[in-house]
């Protein structure tokens, strides 16, 4: 994706921002580096262009052969359950702190039983759901209670996997998981030095083993001999991360030689192209281990976008309507008779505008007028604040959760010439190119998820 300098100056004042006078110590990129470095992925997905499949608007290379959890995950119906906040690993890239106990937590919320987080489930029409930890195995029989409780009430459409780092796993433990209703685990050997023993052991019992790990740089050639060994063992799929840089990891991170780049959040370089390295060894090598490039934009995009979607339908008013982004979308018509307007369109008492939805554009593009577009963004709350509109939503008869809605960002207001280029774009007009100006950077990123891998800079 080509970002547009405006981004990308906001993004670097973000990273700014978020490291202090730490972010001084990070070797970001040069513009030099980062032509050899495009022009290698480049070469690399166009050898491979023949033979991948690239999904989510190619912020996955190639999701010829994912698991089933990874699709419903870009489905955006995945829910994944922190069950314990502590774990037996101090790995290098792990994003955040891992010895906190806390109960059960699912986006912000606590669901110390099973039973409120089934609940929690089925309002929301979740397709899967995951359990992590820290390390889910150090209280396995709570992770044990939820997964039963699971399978029992929401039966055989939902998808379940467990993240585990392996360390406590055994055949029996993965006998009782098969039995409760596991369908995978996803084993992090970056945690056991690259040890696949107790992959071994999930073999035959667990029906789908997968393999997700970040793609270290420093690992390249030791993991092209892993996944040989990985696939001669049984295991389904390689999942690869990008190595992201947090506050958390910072001192272990810059320890390393990386080069770091720009973005949503700082990344690094190296480990992207490691993952399509490794991508191509497998295809080109015939190995038989479908490799998934999990990329930091592919989970910031759609990760995020299922969230506001899916919050966002439960605040949904009438002449309103949701962006591939997940925002609510607030279409008025100012126009400059109103004379007779009302009769095509949506008239809200509230706020005395004029509503529309896209489809109704062609009815009013001849009125002279102005269009108002205003976008908010729905999110779990705790309690009700002063500046959103807040809902609850039963889970049950004992159990509430509540739903704020907030401005996204200030109203833009198009005219008729603008207007029409932007529902233009809106209906696919491929021949729409985004200027470099800041009305129209607002607007364009709450409607659409971008496409591509990140720029490098």
């Amino acid at each position: 994706m080509k970002t547009t300098t405006l981004l990308r100056e906001r993004h670097k004042l973000k990273n700014q921002e978020e490291y202090q006078v730490k972010y001084n110590y990070l070797r970001f990129v040069t513009p030099a580096e980062s032509e050899v470095a495009e022009t290698e992925r480049r070469e690399i997905l166009n050898r491979l262009s023949t033979r991948i499949q690239p999904g989510y608007k190619g912020s996955k290379p190639d999701i010829t052969d994912i698991s089933p959890g990874c699709r419903i995950c870009g489905e955006g119906t995945w829910s994944c359950l922190f069950i314990n906040g502590v774990c037996n690993s101090r790995c290098f890239y792990c994003p955040a702190p891992q010895h906190d106990v806390h109960e059960p937590e699912t986006n912000t919320l606590l669901f110390p039983e099973p039973d409120d987080y089934i609940d929690y489930l089925k309002i929301f029409k979740f397709r899967g759901m995951s359990i992590s930890g820290g390390e889910p195995l150090l209280t396995f029989e709570k992770s044990l209670s939820f997964i039963r409780r699971a399978r029992k009430e929401i039966g055989d459409e939902l998808y379940i996997w467990l993240y585990t780092n392996g360390k406590l796993f055994d055949r029996e433990k993965a006998k009782k998981l098969a039995d409760a209703g596991v369908n995978e685990v996803r084993f992090d050997i970056g945690a056991t030095d690259y040890n696949t023993d107790k992959v071994q052991q999930a073999i035959g019992i667990i029906p789908n083993v997968t393999v997700e790990i970040p793609a270290v740089p420093e690992e390249f050639e030791l993991m092209k001999q892993k996944m040989r060994e990985l696939k001669a063992m049984g295991v389904k799929y390689l999942n690869l991360h990008q190595l992201r840089l947090t506050p958390y990891n910072f001192n272990k991170l810059i320890d390393h030689d990386y080069t770091f780049i720009h973005g949503e959040k700082v990344t690094v370089l190296e480990s992207e192209l490691t993952a399509l390295r490794l991508l191509e060894f497998s295809i080109e090598g015939n190995l038989g281990l479908p490799v998934n490039y999990c990329s930091f934009v592919y989970k910031n995009r759609y990760q995020k976008s299922a969230a506001r979607r899916r919050h966002a339908l439960k605040m949904l008013k009438p002449g309103e309507s949701i962006t591939e982004s997940g925002f609510i979308r607030r279409l008025s018509f100012l126009p400059e008779v109103s004379s007779g307007i009302e009769k095509i369109l949506f008239f809200d008492e509230e706020t005395g505008d004029f509503l529309f939805i896209p489809e109704n554009f062609s009815q009013i593009c001849k009125i002279p007028g102005q269009i108002k577009i205003t976008y908010f963004v729905a999110q779990l709350a705790p309690q009700p604040s002063a500046i959103s509109e807040f809902k609850s939503v039963a889970l049950n008869e004992t159990r509430d959760i509540g739903i704020e809605r907030t401005l996204a960002q200030p109203e833009i207001i198009l005219n008729q010439t603008e207007a029409t280029q932007f529902f233009n774009y809106l209906n696919g007009d491929q021949i729409f190119h985004q200027p470099e100006e800041s009305k129209w950077i607002n607007l364009l990123r709450f409607e659409n998820i971008e496409k591509g891998l990140q720029s490098y800079y």
